[in-house]
């Protein structure tokens, strides 16, 4: 489950995932609706935890960023954090000291900043690097047309700061065009492993089915951890945004579903909700690409 805090955002990265209909909006989660949207979770997971995201835009921008990460300190589950990092510094200080939070830094924010947005990431990044330490990875969200050299000078960064663990994705706005690009992608992720990083794919599984062959599946599965196919019916994450609406996944925030989080006793039952009246069986391939292969 994911919480988008805010649509506010500092990076313009090409694979974005907001919408253009909501980023407008400019609306903001609350420190009180993520207290209220937490402590339900709490009431419905006694034991187990499942693991939280927090989202934006730019998350550390939300103007309650510095309580509510306060308070998603206290859930006794993991909280993962994607952050690009261009953020006033001390919104990053909030991070220190945290032992349930991961944080998912988007290194193509760094790739395209600016001189002046690269020292500050830089700046955040050895901050948070240093008092995190393994609980950071890489996130890196491969495009059309990418080349493997695109990434070798920050290749160099994550080095230099000691950044072993790596997430690798798909720009999930535009699946069709990786439908032949199998072996650039293959190629890529082994030049990863040769370099000794440990890689890990996304929650809901960014990769698509019958673009690989059967061996490099095979390698796949064994060297990227929570290798799996992106599967829309099932695999889809639940993101309430910033007014406490709940979508299968981002992509359908422009649909007008009335469904709040807070309405529901059980992730079950809101799961079952949702794939009815957003009537996900039917989802044309336009609105998740992943289903037509």
């Amino acid at each position: 489950m994911n919480f988008l805090l805010t649509y506010k955002c500092l990076s313009n990265c090409k694979f974005c995932f907001v919408p253009k209909e909501i980023k407008n909006k400019q609306s903001e989660m609350t420190f009180t609706q993520f207290k209220n949207n937490l402590n339900h979770i709490n009431k419905i997971y006694k034991n187990k935890k499942p693991v939280l995201g927090i989202l934006g835009g730019e998350p550390t921008c939300a103007k309650d960023f510095p309580m509510i990460i306060g308070y998603a300190k206290t859930y006794k589950g993991w909280v993962r954090l994607y952050s690009n990092l261009i953020t006033d510094t001390n919104n990053i200080k909030y991070l220190l000291g945290a032992k349930n939070i991961v944080v998912s830094w988007n290194i193509s924010s760094y790739i395209q900043a600016s001189t002046e947005n690269k020292k500050l990431i830089l700046k955040n990044l050895k901050l948070v690097k240093k008092d995190l330490k393994n609980n950071f990875l890489a996130s890196i969200t491969l495009y059309k047309d990418f080349q493997i050299k695109d990434f070798f000078k920050i290749i160099k960064v994550l080095k230099k700061y000691d950044i072993k663990n790596i997430r690798i994705a798909l720009d999930s706005t535009n699946y069709n065009i990786f439908k032949n690009y199998g072996i650039k992608i293959f190629e890529f992720i082994k030049y990863l492993k040769s370099l000794n990083f440990n890689l890990y794919s996304s929650s809901c599984g960014h990769f698509i089915k019958n673009i690989f062959t059967k061996e490099q599946e095979t390698y796949l599965k064994e060297n990227v951890y929570n290798f799996k196919y992106n599967n829309c019916l099932k695999n889809y994450p639940l993101d309430v945004l910033p007014d406490g609406t709940v979508v299968p996944c981002v992509s359908f925030s422009n649909k007008s579903k009335n469904i709040k989080f807070l309405y529901y006793k059980s992730i079950t039952s809101l799961k079952k909700e949702i794939s009815k009246k957003f009537n996900l069986a039917k989802t044309k391939y336009k609105n998740c690409i992943a289903n037509k292969f």
